[in-house]
């Protein structure tokens, strides 16, 4: 077997292994999770797979390709729409850029570079936590890396013919989550075509088709939503698009300084940005800040540039794809996180490069960097052993707003009861980092080392997974709150106050939730925030008799507050 075709079934297999199993381990625990699968939900139950409505009134905020594949696996698997198929279409997408990805520049660069590539994405915290969510930007961001590296291949090809692949891509993307899933491929093939000297026309009529025929199918779904959900819709959908870039939007939706993209990028790379600044130790700064000779900043600008333009087409496309995206996002007051998935995976590239080039030069920041992983895989191990074994007291997590949360964690981690399979987990990063040690007294040579810090990462991410995370994030999930309510009012509708939308306990729930102030129904049940509490009572209490039935001792994942549930009957 070639060593290509050796290294992409060790990639396949391990990303399999990391990604697949521990997809239902974690419950829904915030709001974003369940407001997906709901709609997916509600198309399997109502048969309408163009606009269902959830919540009785809520229309989807974005395009239905996620909320299709949902359904469709939930059609399939037992159990209906749960955590696993919900989190299932993120994961597949995730494993297909990360395969397409290492054969695109296993071909075009070489094996090593591929397939650290690879490693680097799965061990990266931004696109690991996208691929194990029901979100839409994973399943998104996949689309479009795939259709750019699609459309690459037709640029090489002399674009003699018409890339149906990418064009299916796009429509994909644009299905997701708008007209982006078009546009980035489309915007970064053209600039890289005129920047490599294609006239501007000869670039921008066979894209512009291209890109018009790739968003028929969301057109056609505009035009056949519309039909059901009217002006309604069409405020929405312009809203979360053009509304969302051009900041116009009715309400704050993540509004960030320019500072934050560049802030997210460090921490989307951990654990590798701990590796990087430690390498910063290493590097021949005296050289590298040598001035050059005192040319002017005209001269040295065209020089720049030429040397930019004048790089590999792959290495082009790389650079280019990073700098296009980051800018791009850089333009709206709408900034997060996952906006910049999509220049990962070409960042993992020059990342591993790096990394490839450091081995070579066999610098000392794989030896320390094995030494900091080491000890990180044995103190969560140890610090885990010593909560359960009761040794941290609860007084450790102080007094402030979040002491109880705190504590109902680490009571969490304290009395789980866990399977054999999870006391294997645990001990998994123990190993690796025994292994590591193994490797660091014996001096292996730097490559070993790397591989033995990816290793410890992957045990990390693997425990964190399948154990740690389940539990602790158990603690903060609505699910609690749906049990609670069903324990008062095992069956029907129960209402919430304020338009507010409980995702999580709706989710959970079965989509049995409905806004109070729309219906106004004669008795049943509203849960309220506690902060909304005298209001309701000021609003409504001239018609309605309310009682309290519980208090939550802690906060709501979707609202951040303690949720009050009562009965009501009007007077």
């Amino acid at each position: 077997m070639s060593e290509r075709k050796t290294a992409f079934w060790i990639l396949a297999a391990v990303s399999m292994l990391v990604i697949l199993p521990f997809l239902s381990e974690t419950i829904f625990y915030s709001k974003g999770e369940p407001r997906e699968a709901i709609v997916a939900y509600t198309m399997l139950e109502s048969g309408n797979w163009i606009l269902p409505l959830n919540y009785g009134t809520d229309m989807a905020y974005k395009p239905p390709f996620l909320y299709w594949a949902i359904a469709a696996f939930s059609a399939i698997l037992p159990g209906g729409v749960t955590e696993f198929s919900s989190r299932l279409p993120s994961a597949l997408s995730f494993l297909a850029m990360l395969w397409v990805v290492f054969d695109f520049f296993s071909r075009r660069k070489n094996v090593r570079t591929a397939f650290l590539t690879g490693m680097l994405l799965l061990t990266s915290f931004e696109v690991h936590r996208a691929a194990v969510a029901c979100r839409l930007d994973m399943l998104q961001v996949s689309l479009i890396v795939i259709a750019l590296l699609q459309l690459y291949r037709w640029d090489e090809k002399g674009c003699r013919t018409v890339p149906w692949l990418a064009v299916a891509l796009m429509a994909a993307a644009s299905l997701t989550k708008g007209p982006v899933g078009t546009l980035f491929p489309c915007l970064v093939i053209g600039i890289y075509q005129l920047v490599r000297g294609k006239h501007f026309r000869r670039a921008f009529f066979p894209l512009a088709g291209i890109g018009l025929l790739s968003l028929v199918p969301l057109v056609i779904w505009f035009w056949v939503a519309y039909q059901q959900g009217g002006e309604s819709f069409s405020a929405l959908m312009m809203e979360e698009n053009t509304g969302r870039f051009f900041n116009k939007m009715s309400y704050d939706s993540h509004n960030n300084p320019l500072w934050y993209n560049f802030l997210t990028l460090i921490l989307g790379w951990i654990p590798w940005t701990v590796v990087f600044l430690i390498s910063l130790c290493y590097l021949p700064w005296k050289r590298l800040l040598r001035l050059p000779e005192a040319d002017s900043w005209r001269v040295r600008i065209g020089r720049t540039w030429n040397r930019f333009r004048m790089q590999p087409p792959v290495q082009l496309l790389t650079w280019l794809t990073i700098l296009i995206i980051f800018i791009f996002y850089c333009i709206p007051e709408s900034k997060r996180s996952v906006y910049l998935l999509p220049i990962y995976p070409f960042m993992a590239v020059l990342m591993a490069e790096y990394l490839l080039m450091l081995v070579r030069k066999r610098v000392g920041v794989f030896r320390v960097s094995a030494v900091l992983f080491l000890s990180v895989s044995v103190l969560l191990t140890v610090v885990f052993l010593a909560v359960r074994w009761g040794l941290i007291p609860d007084s450790i997590m102080g007094n402030g707003r979040h002491a109880a949360e705190n504590i109902a964690f680490l009571h969490a981690l304290r009395d789980a009861t866990l399977s054999v399979p999870q006391w294997l987990l645990v001990w998994l990063p123990v190993v690796a980092a025994g292994c590591t040690g193994w490797e660091l007294m014996k001096r292996k040579r730097c490559y070993t080392l790397l591989y033995s810090i990816v290793g410890m990462m992957i045990t990390l991410f693997v425990a964190l997974d399948g154990v740690y995370q389940p539990i602790v994030l158990a603690v903060k999930s609505d699910k609690h709150l749906a049990e609670q309510i069903r324990e008062v009012a095992p069956h029907g509708v129960v209402y919430s106050y304020a338009n507010m939308s409980f995702y999580g306990v709706n989710y959970y729930l079965k989509d049995e939730m409905r806004h109070f102030e729309t219906e106004l129904p004669a008795r049943g049940y509203v849960i309220v925030p506690a902060k909304l509490v005298d209001e309701l009572q000021e609003t409504f209490g001239h018609r309605y008799r309310f009682a309290v039935q519980f208090v939550t001792r802690q906060r709501s994942c979707d609202l951040r507050d303690k949720i009050y549930m009562y009965h009501f009957e009007e007077n």
